[in-house]
């Protein structure tokens, strides 16, 4: 049986706050105590006691569930008294919900937090996840993880320098072009915003608009806006605006780069009818090459992979502009995460297989079975063989340089206002020449002053 989450509490008070979000201070109180009397230890294999069961529950989404049986299998030989059972299903959120309520929670999850089942968030805002600080510390570990996909706020959401979530899956976004294109005209791929209307400039003559976006879906956006954001300002500045610190929002940084989008709009680089179409129907038109460029992540090829395209199309991937030259460049980074619930009772385990994860025989198992790589140094190379060369090519830039933007807006609860949301949803407003800039910066210190109460802490 299963330790219960709050010893203290009863299911009820789990219920509220699973369902609702809303933090107890004595249920963090308690979970605190718990934590903190518990050694921390470095596990090993010669830890690893006999006959032992890892229950482990996995989203079987994209990338399948052919990994999680290859790992478990490889991490059983490696220790022959464990046995490690696969809970893996599209829905397994809402199946292993009940579970959590009454106390019985997987040993490890894997459930990005952008799931919609909302599981991985409740157990953040409700600090139900184990400390993970000493996986990471370890130096073999330590050594192996790509720069910036440790210390950021999805890893350590509370801020304090201890991480939480282990990131495992990651996709990079930027801006998606037809290589062919650009050779047949000899242009070059834009490194500054004056390259890139530059470029545009260059593109009207031929007859086809520089950009365009899943205008009904504006979030996507996310992929330019928040790395120009991260380049001008740097990330701790931009870091307070997510935040809601009284003022952030409006910084002549942040106002400058929201300009660019705003300057695509004003300077005729925009293709017609872009804020009335879905994510599909733009990028379709892209693929059509009725823009130069459109902003995604990694998954782009294989979501469109059966759309029809103008002759000889080749994807290409890019990086979004800077201001200067010499800026340091930026990539906004999703990752899917893995966590182990305090409520675990083989936390020891289940950090010895969180550990495997990161393993040169995982990281190849991962790549031959779910053409997906942890941010794992020289991991990239794996795909080579079993991914497209554009798709490839996404995931090498940080072997080029470039450094992740790994951002999220401060958690809230108790209001119905998402900063995220009203964020893009000024987007079309900008688009149709409706709102500057600096009004949309100003919306979204209106929207900062509105949430700062309801910050989760």
């Amino acid at each position: 049986m299963k330790r219960k989450f709050i010893v203290s509490l009863t299911t009820v008070v789990i219920i509220g706050s699973i369902f609702t979000g809303c933090m107890r201070t004595s249920q963090s109180d308690a979970i605190n105590q718990t934590q903190n009397s518990e050694a921390v230890q470095q596990t090993s294999q010669a830890q690893i006691g006999e006959n032992q069961v890892l229950d482990i529950a996995v989203f079987e989404g994209g990338y399948g569930r052919a990994y999680w049986d290859a790992v478990a299998e490889a991490f059983e030989l490696q220790n022959p008294n464990v046995d490690v059972v696969v809970n893996a299903n599209p829905e397994i959120g809402d199946i292993i919900r009940p579970d959590l309520l009454s106390g019985n929670a997987p040993d490890f999850i894997y459930l990005p937090s952008s799931n919609k089942s909302g599981i991985t968030d409740a157990l953040v805002k409700d600090k139900l996840l184990t400390d993970l600080t000493d996986v990471f510390e370890d130096s073999e570990i330590k050594s192996k993880i790509l720069p910036g996909f440790i210390d950021n706020v999805a890893t350590q959401p509370y801020g304090d320098g201890k991480t939480y979530l282990a990131p495992l899956y990651y996709s990079t976004t930027g801006l998606f072009y037809n290589k062919t294109v650009f050779t047949q005209n000899g242009w070059e791929v834009p490194v500054t915003w004056d390259d890139f209307f530059d470029l545009g400039d260059k593109a009207k003559e031929v007859g086809r608009s520089l950009f365009t976006y899943q205008g009904l879906d504006p979030g996507y956006l996310e992929a330019m806006l928040l790395p120009a954001i991260t380049a001008k300002v740097g990330p701790e500045s931009f870091i307070k605006a997510l935040n809601y610190e009284d003022g952030a929002w409006e910084q002549p940084g942040i106002t400058e780069a929201m300009g660019q989008i705003e300057k695509i709009a004003t300077g005729d680089y925009l293709m017609d009818g872009t804020v009335a179409l879905s994510h599909t129907q733009a990028q379709q038109q892209f693929l059509r090459g009725n823009a130069l460029f459109i902003p995604c992540g990694s998954w782009l090829e294989w979501e469109m992979a059966d759309s029809p395209r103008e002759n000889g199309f080749k994807w290409g991937f890019a990086a979004v502009p800077v201001f200067e030259e010499h800026d340091t460049k930026y990539v906004f980074t999703t990752i899917e995460e893995m966590y182990i619930p305090v409520a675990s009772d083989q936390i020891d385990l289940a950090k010895a297989f969180l550990k495997f994860q990161y393993s040169d025989e995982a990281v190849a198992l991962n790549a031959q079975n779910a053409k997906g790589i942890p941010p794992v140094k020289g991991a990239a190379e794996q795909l080579k063989a079993v991914v497209s060369l554009a798709t490839y090519e996404t995931y090498k830039l940080f072997d080029h340089g470039y450094e992740p933007s790994i951002l999220r807006f401060g958690s809230v609860q108790g209001t119905e206002m998402s900063p995220r949301n009203e964020l893009f949803d000024q987007v079309a407003s900008v688009m149709n020449g409706e709102m500057t800039a600096a009004q949309w910066a100003a919306r979204m210190e209106e929207v900062s002053d509105a949430v700062r109460d309801y910050v989760v802490k």
